[in-house]
């Protein structure tokens, strides 16, 4: 058994994150979903929350290595 984690950036702040492709918080751009840090979730609940819309939730492990029989490959 082995482990999955994708590094790449956060579209909204290029940070350098790490993170299970499956579930880490994403925006689509072009109709490609795109990495969204911790950080900035949470910056953006902030607005969401002052604006009277439910705060985006983070899943489990999102910013972790995934197991590699979870990871949907799109094939």
């Amino acid at each position: 058994m082995g482990y999955v984690f994708v590094a790449g950036s956060c579209y909204c702040c290029n940070k350098l994150i790490t993170f299970h492709p499956n579930k880490v918080p994403s925006i689509r751009v072009n109709g490609k979903r795109e990495p969204v840090c911790r950080d900035c979730i949470a910056r953006a609940n902030v607005e969401r929350v002052k604006n009277g819309l439910p705060a985006f939730e983070i899943p489990a492990g999102a910013y972790e290595p995934a197991p590699e029989e979870e990871v949907n490959w799109g094939g």
